[in-house]
């Protein structure tokens, strides 16, 4: 199947191409059951002259669709790029005092985008 949409992220200002980018990347944790732990965007990192803006999730996911929320970022659009990836893995104990259970490892993900700006 062929991949529609514009590659780069959209918005009218850095500020709602960051808003958006970050809503992409929280979409793709969700449609994989995954929790949200905290977010984050940067618009005036090391690529943001180059017109990248970026976003960092940390979740918790099951095992088995870390490897679904990848290929969503990296096949869908607008075009990512995945700068950063830490996985920890599950503690040992039986379950976690949080609540999140066994099995899920926890995850934090920075991706990055092209903005072209104001048309």
């Amino acid at each position: 199947s062929v991949v529609s949409g514009s590659p780069f992220v959209e918005g009218a200002t850095v500020t709602v191409a960051g808003a958006a980018l970050l809503q992409r990347l929280a979409g793709a944790v969700t449609r994989v059951r995954a929790s949200i732990l905290s977010s984050q965007v940067d618009l005036q990192g090391p690529l943001s002259k180059q017109g990248f803006v970026a976003a960092t999730v940390s979740c918790e996911v099951e095992q088995p669709a870390l490897q679904q929320l990848l290929y969503d970022l990296e096949a869908g659009m607008p075009f990512l790029l995945i700068d950063q990836l830490v996985v920890q893995a599950p503690a040992v104990a039986a379950s976690a005092p949080n609540g999140s259970g066994p099995g899920k490892l926890r995850v934090l993900i920075s991706v990055s985008g092209q903005w072209q700006g104001a048309r």
